[in-house]
């Protein structure tokens, strides 16, 4: 994971409380074009029609996130761009079929729009659209329409989602058994998963390694590595301390491993900041690999 085959973007260390915020009101607004692959796309046994594609632009502010396509005379995708929110349904080739702002609307407004957008064009869905979910906590979630966007907090959002899809993508492409990166709009987290063994064996040992919005285990928002087993403790497990982050212990679950945005940003240094999350990574992947394979 060398910083030279990396397009890292300088993370600014913005103000915790108003990124979480700006974190927050996005993780409600990504879900509205998720919703065209969840319910209109071809299902597929690993839900991956439900999630969606980071596409980095020709500059920073052109970041779009990309749902599942949805077949048909008319293949089309939603679409949202993180730096205003603003809101596409598009043709594969890109092309704009319906275009809207979500400034100035409720949450629920917009989603009803990319219905009636996908619809006029693809007909009712196959599959029930849900309704939006009031988590997390933000005005929006009540019905507040959505406000002046804080457009510091926004380009940190869109450096952290871009910075760490470049990284996964590594992975994703070196490491036998990963899954292509992915956001996921019901938790705004931006992963993939390493399917440890063969795709037959049952049940399956997994490593998931991604980017989750602030929560419990950090509120700056933190990088994880997730291993999964069916069995809590192995014989000859051993967590060692790692070099940047830390392991999450909670009792009667697997630990996880945690490196908090925080811990990063303190750094304005562009390539000491992507060598903690490669290093961050690498040494918890690692480990988790290894007390994986010797239940």
């Amino acid at each position: 994971m060398s910083h030279e085959a990396v397009h890292w973007w300088e993370l600014a260390g913005h103000d915790e409380a108003d990124l979480a915020t700006a974190w927050a009101l996005a993780s409600h607004a990504v879900r509205i074009p998720g919703i065209v692959g969840k319910s209109w796309a071809s299902p597929r046994g690993d839900a991956q029609h439900a999630a969606m594609t980071w596409m980095s632009g020709q500059g920073l502010l052109d970041g779009i996130f990309v749902s599942e396509p949805v077949a048909g005379d008319r293949p089309m995708r939603g679409v949202i761009r993180l730096w205003n929110l603003e809101l596409f349904l598009v043709e594969e080739t890109g092309a704009p079929i319906a275009t809207t702002e979500l400034v100035g609307k409720s949450i629920a407004d917009a989603h009803r729009w990319m219905i009636e957008a996908v619809k006029a064009e693809a007909g009712p869905a196959p599959r029930p659209v849900q309704e939006p979910l009031q988590k997390p906590e933000h005005a929006v979630a009540e019905g507040a329409p959505v406000g002046e966007l804080s457009q510091l907090a926004h380009a940190e959002l869109i450096r952290l989602y871009s910075n760490t899809a470049a990284v996964l993508e590594q992975v994703a492409w070196t490491v036998s058994g990963a899954t292509p990166v992915r956001m996921w709009p019901h938790s705004f987290e931006m992963s993939t998963q390493v399917r440890l063994g063969p795709k037959e064996e049952s049940p399956p040992r997994l490593i998931v390694m991604g980017l989750a919005p602030p929560g419990k285990l950090s509120g700056s928002g933190y990088w994880y590595v997730a291993p999964w087993r069916s069995t809590v403790q192995g014989e000859n497990d051993s967590w060692d301390e790692l070099p940047v982050g830390f392991w999450s212990k909670p009792e009667n679950e697997i630990p996880i491993a945690v490196l908090p945005v925080a811990d990063v940003v303190s750094s304005e240094d562009p390539s000491v900041q992507h060598d903690r999350v490669a290093s961050f990574f690498a040494a918890a992947f690692n480990q988790s690999k290894s007390n994986l394979s010797t239940d």
